[in-house]
């Protein structure tokens, strides 16, 4: 360990929230350093007027301290004290996530960073109420189930098929018994079968598992009731412990079927880049529990993650970070180059692997914030030479924001969206709209005649304006568009778009009461 850096909660603030800290670097060489910044991650705004000693440049999480004293001496240390916008800093993971020295002849050093200490720890513990262990472990637990005497041992299990729309069911079964179970079962003869049957009668959805010390039948009218009936049984069968019986099901009727239409959850691989064998393991499990919608987030001011045969600057430039990149480290990997990106074949892998599983993808492509990353890949068409407006958004960044005033805005959306739409058979694409900071668009000559020209009064409303256009060409592609609350706001989109709720209850109730199908 040649360099420590040591981070230290000095005081908290209520009337204005954030936190004082102090920062202490240790040069534990026999030798100076000279002309040197430090550069480090860190998820908070740090105010540049609250360091005398030094200057700071924040671009997200990305900061580069340089100090006004060039020299780090020999077994010295520098010292000095910042403010920082925040919440009460209370875990030791609110510190600094990594940090590294650089000079001005290019050299590179590793700083070790010790836990913050804080002033005070969070302590509180947590009571976790005594809860009644059930007999099955089911999640989510069926609507209705029965519980008989005896259970089946399943040492050789036949599968047959009475329907078609069992297929990708019985595929998926399959493989997770040998997976998890190291069970090989048979579409051609064995000691018990699992009778998959047709039931017209059924809602979409619905099915029903009967399982006797005889066989186990699964019936739906559904591919999706097939598979949601599989999921179950995995969940049921259970190892004996003696060995007795290597895998066997408790005798049991259940009938069930979904209480909402939407069972999603999303995955971030814009700011951290998961690998497609990663993907596919989080699809498998979500099918485990039932999920019928996986939200792919593909894209956000950190890295844009999906090839777009037309633009490939996209993932060329804005699918990596780090050290001499367009866009620098956030998050973690400081000293490294950090990348991933998606190709289209890829993605029709992954959607098939999710279709086969009952799940749809949804992908989101996030405008008109948080696209850093395609503003640095294509500067030619999303850069307005003529904005001077400032502002600053959630996580930061002062440069993030598409303009609606520019034609390159509308070719590029265009162009992405016609490929998106092409490769993605879902109904859906998500488009974002959420976290435009106050104050974009304020001071932009093209944004000023934009606004003269249709009659508005705010520059806010040009996100309306544009998320309206990009509605207009989703429709006309055979998609409907999805978006966070913010995407109404303005009053310019139609009440056909979708609105995913993160802000409050309050705001999904509030659309909801406007007309708009919502999703908690």
């Amino acid at each position: 360990m040649n360099y420590r850096l040591d981070l230290t909660v000095l005081s908290e603030t209520d009337a204005k929230p954030g936190c004082r800290l102090a920062l202490a670097l240790h040069n534990l060489n026999d030798h100076a350093l000279h002309h040197w910044s430090l550069e480090f991650l860190y998820d908070r705004y740090i105010e540049p007027s609250s360091l005398q000693n030094a200057d700071i440049e924040q671009i997200g999480s990305f900061c580069r301290l340089t100090p006004h004293q060039p020299l780090l001496a020999d077994n010295g240390h520098f010292y000095c004290e910042l403010f920082a916008q925040s919440m009460p800093i209370r875990f030791y993971t609110d510190g600094f996530k990594d940090a590294a020295l650089v000079t001005s002849a290019g050299e590179r050093f590793e700083v070790v960073i010790t836990p913050i200490a804080l002033a005070a720890p969070y302590s509180q513990k947590t009571r976790l109420p005594n809860v009644e262990q059930s007999e099955f472990a089911l999640l989510p637990m069926p609507n209705h189930l029965e519980r008989y005497e005896g259970e089946l041992a399943l040492n050789k299990v036949h599968l047959q098929c009475h329907t078609p729309l069992a297929a990708n069911a019985i595929d998926w079964l399959s493989a997770e018994l040998a997976n998890q179970f190291s069970c090989q079962p048979s579409t051609e003869h064995g000691e018990h079968s699992i009778h998959f049957k047709l039931n017209p009668s059924f809602n979409a959805s619905e099915y029903r598992l009967k399982v006797t010390t005889c066989d186990i039948t699964i019936e739906a009218r559904e591919r999706c009731g097939f598979i949601h009936a599989s999921a179950t049984l995995l969940q049921l069968l259970t190892h004996s412990p003696d060995n007795a019986k290597p895998l066997f099901a408790p005798c049991v009727v259940i009938r069930d079927q979904p209480r909402f239409q939407y069972r999603g959850m999303m995955l971030d691989c814009a700011r951290h880049f998961h690998s497609v064998a990663q993907v596919k393991r989080l699809i498998n499990q979500l099918a485990r529990y039932k999920f019928n919608t996986f939200h792919w987030h593909l894209t956000d001011d950190e890295a844009w993650r999906i090839e777009i045969k037309a633009f490939p600057e996209l993932t060329q430039i804005g699918a990596k970070r780090g050290h001499g990149c367009e866009l620098k480290p956030q998050f973690s990997h400081i000293n490294d180059i950090y990348q991933g990106f998606y190709t289209q074949e890829q993605i029709k892998d992954v959607i098939a692997y999710a279709d086969a599983r009952g799940i749809s993808v949804i992908p989101e492509i996030d405008i008109p914030g948080h696209s850093r990353a395609a503003i640095f890949s294509l500067p030619e068409l999303l850069k307005d030479p003529s904005d001077h407006s400032r502002y600053r958004s959630v996580q930061h960044y002062t440069d993030n924001v598409l303009s609606p005033a520019l034609p390159g805005t509308y070719q590029f959306l265009d162009t992405v969206l016609q490929e998106v739409a092409a490769l993605f058979p879902a109904p859906w694409i998500h488009i974002g709209a959420d976290d435009v900071p106050k104050g974009v668009w304020s001071d932009s000559q093209a944004c000023a005649e934009l606004m003269a020209k249709h009659g508005y009064e705010q520059p806010s409303e040009l996100q309306g304006h544009l998320l309206r256009y990009v509605e207009t060409k989703l429709k006309a592609l055979g998609k409907r568009m999805v978006g966070w609350e913010e995407a109404q706001h303005g009053d310019k989109v139609s009440k056909d778009t979708v609105i995913y709720s993160w802000l409050s209850e309050d705001a999904a109730l509030k659309c909801a009461k406007q007309g708009f199908d919502v999703i908690l």
